[in-house]
């Protein structure tokens, strides 16, 4: 009897580890995937997004903002004009990643649950925009 409870609590062992290792959710980099700003995080009827790629193994991440601008054309189609797209490089410091735009301007980025991030100290003119791009931002793409 104590050869078999000891067979079946391997075999539980070898499946839950083989679990765990092929399980892709729970290998999932926090901060890896594509964003998108909550409305007001911007500026009205401009959305802004960001893409956050790990590398050299999730020490480092390039971030990728966007901006955009939206309205209707006369013909009531929505309309979308990009105002600005820049990239800025971060390194993971604890549970955050900060870093800063080629302006110079600081960035800081944290998991907030649930497939948000939320944005931080920055200045308000991303891209030479006047407006702040602080806030949560909702997973839409997974990497």
């Amino acid at each position: 009897m104590k050869k078999s409870f000891v067979a079946v609590g391997l075999a539980t062992l070898a499946l839950t580890t083989l679990a765990l290792t092929a399980s892709p959710a729970l290998a999932r980099d926090p901060f890896a995937g594509g964003y998108s700003g909550n409305e007001g995080v911007c500026a009205k009827n401009v959305s802004c997004s960001l893409e956050i790629d790990p590398v050299a193994g999730g020490k480092s991440y390039t971030a990728v903002f966007e901006a955009e601008q939206q309205g209707r054309s006369p013909d009531g189609l929505i309309t979308r004009k990009t105002l600005c797209k820049v990239t800025a490089q971060l390194t993971r410091d604890g549970k955050r990643l900060k870093g800063a735009f080629p302006s110079g301007q600081p960035i800081e980025i944290a998991p907030s649950g649930g497939g948000v991030v939320s944005v931080s100290k920055n200045s308000g003119t991303p891209c030479g925009l006047p407006f702040s791009i602080s806030g949560r931002y909702e997973n839409f793409v997974d990497y």
